[in-house]
């Protein structure tokens, strides 16, 4: 996981420091979107009965005529007479259409309107339900038979004396003036005023656009939302128009019903969003200008100071924050000392180098004298074992010169404590020639892989050879035959090996030896945590050793 970042950091604490407000504003959307929507249900409970109101008089009017007509002897007679009584009631209204008397089979006396031919309403179901009910009752939207125009007729029943059926009084209203009267209302923009049935069915409505079926009880003195046929969502209130059987709606479209309070709630969503974009912001362009870029102005002159470059530019942080210059100024601080520290160490470590080469130097001088006075006895003595076993040990002496003398002239190794195993290696074979110059018939050549090599590694491994070399000299060959040994250093990743070869007779390795050169080589190689290897056959011999680079005793 990758760590955060500081500016990332400041905006998310930014965030979380406005996300309570957010939520408070959040909390006070919904609670206008609350309040707003109760407004609109009370606007349209109150627009619905507003309209209900001046509605239901006509219903009202056209019941209490009909009351009336029904109780007058002329109009229930049916006769002469009956009309100019229809006439007297129907004055001038210019919702009614007719007022019409029929007998207990449905056929009409008596209209207004003249009849053309005989008319009867004993088919009509609004009739066969009116003549059970023996209450005023009104029918659905039809075409009246007389009047031939949309209308909705009150019918009120006619009772004989003896109490029987004796048909009906009719009042026709005229459905194009309910339309125009509510098409002339007071809407707000694309709402509906509709009169329905008990089912809630639309019978007339200012608006010929789909409508859904209202629910009279979910509407009834309370706002209710429905679904029209287009999909359109609507909020309405009903109210009353007359006794159960016809309805007065108010419906508005809901989006445009609740359109105010859904922008005010989006508005105050906007603003907080906004206002947490604007902090974080504001906090992403201070960290960076009060922070951020100087931190990784700083970050560059750590750098710049870790490659030992103390150079740096103090006056370019007067104008940082306070804390920051503070900072520039320890690491400045620090520079100078690490700088003074350096210088003094730098002169140490010259003084160091100079005595460390001038011990090697005088090591080296020491060894090369030892190596004289060697071959001073050597050459006073005229047993030829001891004068052997001289030339052995001053054969050993001198491979130890040949480091310190390697570790004098190339200081650039000898700092690290490591030699150059080429130039090491070639100078023994030349000084093993030279110890050998009796044997002149038989060739030494040196192949070596040029590299360095620590020193610890270095010393016993050019002992190994030379005890490997030795051996070659005095036991490989028959006296005055000729032949050749190879010297040969290589190394495959992580591991060197170092092979002495020669041409000579071979030995049986199986036989037990007590060979003083044997046993230093076995040594040596355990010093290396080498393995040692060594095969003999009638074509010459092979001292093989393997061991790691990196060990160092």
């Amino acid at each position: 996981m990758r760590p955060l970042t500081l500016r990332n950091g400041l905006v998310l604490i930014v965030v979380a420091a406005l996300l309570p407000i957010s939520i408070l504003i959040g909390i006070q959307g919904l609670s206008t979107l609350r309040y707003s929507r109760a407004l609109v249900e009370n606007k349209l409970i109150t627009s619905a009965l507003a309209r209900a109101g001046s509605r239901r008089d006509l219903l009202i009017i056209s019941k209490e005529l009909l009351l009336t007509l029904s109780k007058n002897d002329v109009v229930r007679a049916g006769g002469t007479g009956c009309r100019e009584a229809l006439m007297i009631g129907f004055g001038y209204n210019p919702a009614i259409l007719n007022l019409a008397r029929s007998d207990a089979a449905g056929r009409v006396q008596c209209s207004v309107l003249p009849l053309e031919q005989p008319v009867s309403f004993a088919r009509e179901t609004w009739w066969q339900r009116g003549i059970k009910s023996r209450t005023f009752t009104l029918s659905p939207l039809v075409i009246g038979q007389i009047s031939k125009k949309r209308t909705i007729i009150g019918m009120q029943p006619v009772v004989a004396d003896n109490g029987s059926n004796d048909g009906a009084v009719t009042v026709a209203v005229d459905a194009t003036w309910l339309e125009r009267s509510l098409a002339g209302s007071k809407l707000a923009p694309d709402a509906v005023i509709a009169i329905i049935d008990g089912a809630g069915r639309v019978v007339l409505a200012n608006d010929p656009e789909p409508l859904p079926r209202f629910d009279i009880q979910a509407g009834n003195a309370k706002a209710a939302e429905a679904i029209a046929p287009d999909g359109a969502a609507w909020m309405y209130a009903v109210a009353p128009l007359y006794e159960g059987q016809l309805y007065i709606v108010y419906a508005e479209p809901r989006s445009l019903a609740m359109a105010s309070a859904v922008s005010q709630i989006r508005i105050s969503l906007i603003l907080a969003a906004l206002a947490m974009l604007l902090a974080a912001l504001a906090i992403w362009i201070g960290t960076n200008r009060l922070v951020l870029r100087w931190l990784e102005s700083l970050s560059a002159l750590a750098a710049q100071f870790a490659q030992g470059k103390f150079t740096g530019n103090l006056a370019s942080y007067n104008t940082a924050p306070r804390e920051i210059a503070l900072l520039s100024t320890n690491l400045h601080t620090m520079a100078n000392a690490i700088k003074a520290r350096d210088d003094d160490l730098q002169v140490a470590l010259t003084a160091k180098t100079a005595l460390t080469h001038d011990i090697h130097h005088r090591v080296k001088n020491n060894l090369q004298i030892v190596s004289s006075l060697l071959s001073l006895q050597a050459a006073a003595i005229t047993d030829p074992g001891a004068r052997e076993a001289l030339s052995q040990t001053r054969a050993r002496i001198g491979a130890l010169a040949q480091i310190h003398r390697l570790l004098y002239e190339e200081s650039h190794d000898s700092d690290h404590g490591n030699v150059n195993i080429a130039s090491l290696l070639t100078a023994l074979c030349v000084l093993m020639r030279s110890l050998h110059r009796d044997q002149s018939h038989i060739h030494l050549s040196c192949n070596a892989a040029w590299q360095t090599v620590p020193i610890n590694n270095a010393v016993p491994l050019t002992l190994f050879a030379v005890e490997a070399i030795t051996n070659g000299y005095r036991h490989a060959f028959a006296a005055g035959a000729s032949g050749t040994i190879c010297l040969h250093f290589d190394r495959t990743d992580d591991q060197a090996t170092l092979m002495i070869t020669d041409d000579g007779t071979g030995f049986d390795v199986d036989q037990p030896t007590t060979s003083t050169g044997q046993q230093l080589m076995t040594a040596f190689a355990q010093q290396l945590d080498g393995d040692l290897a060594i095969t003999s056959a009638r074509t010459g011999t092979v001292v093989r050793l393997t061991y790691p680079l990196e060990v160092i005793r």
